[in-house]
Parts: structure tokens; sequence; C-alpha cells
């Protein structure tokens, strides 16, 4: 069941009364391919609890270190447990309380009423089950509004999130697990766009910079959208699939343009070519810029058998620019280009990736490489299991260039 609070919002005021001229350049889609990670073997087998699901908080009840700081400017506090909920079931304190009156709007997958079994059963995962299944909910805003920053908060076992908007062609009906009308690719019809979306159980809320205040992203009213689950549980008991994502509304007289999602997914082919056993070999997959723009945001994503995630910028004169590296799949990386991040520097073992604008230019490439050992005896094919299958896929966002979506083999 979705449960969607507005906090009392007014939306008219929250738009800061007027509606922008906001450019959105016409964009090509090419085909692409989809990224995943996966589960490390823990001592104890159990990979579920909070403390040790990536993005979770600590058994201290401390938050971890971010991707990346930012410069001068105090991070959002950390809201996760500041609600009142008693469920039994592990990860009550990822909780999310909605956001104030006014500034924005809350979206809640899971039980509204944790003693309610025919609720609860609906969002329940056994022990050894792993699924990724679509929840159908509508948005709550009853006109449309931009918004600039999030934070997604879910359950221990969160693999990954992906919240897509539709048109009403589709005639989606809210609630209940169901198959994805999009699998991933971006390459249904009827998509309008992506809402904010989760590569790990904690997503936490980022600060504008300065040359991106006139950017957002566009809401319509009551958005049909459809939140891609993929959850494990390698634990002994049962646990929830559940998460809570707060927007934050910006001012629609203030926002000029509108960033666009970038989609890059590679390995494909390895649906009807799997992986071979026992093998070690780095893949490479690109995915063509045009026009000049900028790259605001990337994020890595493959499973258990990911070892290291690299993304480059080839230039048009052949120069290649590092931007981006990832080893954990378990903590896969979300990295920002602006004026006010300051991310990790390249290092052996450690997530990294370059600071400051990152501009691209008609005829630039953006390349990504997995390096994947299958140690196992069986072949790895693409799907959505975070131990018996692998994915190469890079996110992201853009602004000003053609959108960027690659499906590849």
């Amino acid at each position: 069941m979705v449960a969607v609070d507005e906090g009392g919002v007014d939306l008219a005021q929250a738009r800061g009364g007027g509606q922008g001229q906001v450019r959105r350049r016409q964009c090509c889609i090419r085909p692409e391919q989809p990224l995943d990670r996966t589960p490390n073997d823990n001592a104890d087998g159990d990979e579920n609890t909070a403390a040790k699901t990536s993005g979770d908080l600590a058994a201290d009840g401390s938050k971890p270190d971010a991707d990346h700081a930012t410069k001068n400017v105090a991070d959002y506090p950390d809201l996760r447990g500041k609600c009142d909920i008693h469920s039994d079931y592990p990860g009550d304190q990822t909780c999310l309380p909605p956001p104030p009156a006014g500034e924005g709007m809350q979206i809640h997958v899971g039980p509204t009423d944790y003693k309610d079994m025919e609720q609860v059963k609906k969002f329940l995962l056994h022990p050894g089950e792993e699924r990724s299944e679509c929840w159908t909910f509508h948005t709550p805003n009853d006109e449309p509004i931009y918004y600039q920053t999030f934070v997604i908060s879910g359950r221990p076992g969160t693999h990954h999130i992906i919240n897509t908007m539709f048109t009403d062609t589709l005639k989606l009906e809210d609630g209940g697990f169901t198959v994805c009308a999009d699998p991933g690719t971006g390459m249904n019809g009827n998509i309008i766009d992506n809402l904010p979306g989760a590569s790990k159980a904690y997503m936490p809320r980022g600060h504008v910079a300065p040359e991106n205040e006139h950017v957002g992203r566009k809401i319509p009213a009551h958005a049909a959208s459809q939140a891609d689950m993929h959850y494990f549980n390698f634990t002994d008991h049962d646990i929830l699939r559940e998460f809570w994502m707060n927007i934050y509304f910006a001012k629609n007289d203030e926002i000029t343009e509108e960033a666009q999602q970038i989609r890059g997914m590679g390995g494909f082919s390895w649906i009807g070519q799997p992986i071979p056993p026992r093998s070690d070999k780095v893949y490479s997959y690109s995915c063509p810029i045009t026009g000049d723009g900028r790259i605001l945001a990337l994020l890595g994503h493959y499973h258990s058998h990911g070892k290291q995630f690299t993304a480059s910028i080839k230039r048009k004169d052949g120069t290649i620019d590092k931007v981006f590296e990832m080893f954990d799949y378990m903590d896969p990386a979300t990295f920002e280009y602006d004026s006010i991040r300051q991310n990790p520097a390249f290092s052996d073992g450690n997530a990294g990736a370059m600071s400051g604008v990152l501009d691209v230019h008609d005829g630039d490439t953006l390349v990504w490489d997995c390096h994947i050992v299958n140690d196992s005896d069986v072949g790895l094919t693409y799907r959505n299991e975070v131990k018996t299958g692998e994915m190469c896929n890079l996110y992201g966002t853009s602004l000003d260039v053609n959108r960027i979506n690659c499906v590849l083999p």
C-alpha cells in the first residue's frame, strides 16, 4: 500500500506562484545497458541487518560517511528513525517523517498498519528470497511541481529502487507488486520521466550548487508511477520491502532548465551468452554525447562479481578523462560534479571521482568499464540477482546535451 503525505502543503505557495519557461532539448534515444551490484558474504551470513546493509545506520545509530564532502555547507540533518513505528521487522529506524508543510511531499511504499497482516504480507520477503518487482502509485501533488533535492531511505535488503512516471495511456492501478511496465531500459514509449531513485538503502539529501539553482526536474500532477524494487533476504528471518521518499519542492518560477536522466546499460548479451565460469575480464561500453553541456552526477551499479567500475569521458580529440571509480558493489558510489562538492580523490580500492564542474561537448563519448570475476562454476547472465546475475550499468543526470540512453550488449 502506498501512503502519500504532503504534510499539509499548499502547492500554490510551494511553487512560488508562477510557471517558469523551461527549456528542454529534443532527445534522441540510443540503445543502452543496465547496471547492478551484489552483496558480499559476511562471516555470519547476515547481509540484511541494518548495521551491515549499505547506507543504513550503523549499530550505534551513527550516520555513515557520505560519498563526498560539501565545501562550506553543512549537511542536512539525518531524519531516519525520527518517526514512531514498531513493526517488529528489521529497519524501523530507517523510516522518515514527512517534510514540513509547504516544503515537500512524501511517498511511502509499505504497510500503513503493521498489525494488519493482510497488508504486511504483501511486502514480506522470506529468508532466501530475492525479488525485483514494481509497485504502482500516483504522486500526491494536485498540480505540477519541480524539485531539486530528495532523500530516500529503505529497509535492510534494499538493492535498488527505480521510480518511473508514465502517461495515463497505461491505465496503471495503484497497489500490489507486479511485472514492471518498463524493464529498466527506459525504452517504453509511455515514460514521462524518472522520479528520484536509489542504488542502496539510503540516499541522503544533497545541496544545490549555485550554477544549478535554475535546474530542476518536473513531476506532473498525480503522475502514474511505478517503483521497481529489487530486494534480497539472505538472513534467517522475514524482512519487509519498504521505503520512504521525501521530495522537496523548488519554486517553479525559478526553474528554467530541466536535467535529464543518463542511462547506460551494459551486458545485455549475457542474456544469451553468459559470462563464462572461472573467467576474469574487463567489459567496456560507450555512449556518444551529442550537444554541449554538463554531466551533473554519475552512479555505478553492478553485482557481487564486480570488482572495479570506472567511468571516463573520451574527448573528441582522443584524450581520456577518468571521472568516476568504485569497487564495492554493496556500497555503490554516487558522485556529483559542481562547484561545491569535494569528491574523494582516486585511490586503490576506494571509490573516487574528479571534483568540479564536468563539461562535455558534442563529439565526446561517455565510456565505462566493469571488471567482472566469475569465480563460480556456472555462467552469469544479465539479471536482477545479486549473487548469480551481473550487470554493468551507469546512471546519472545531464544538462543541455541530448538524452544519453544506451542499452548495449
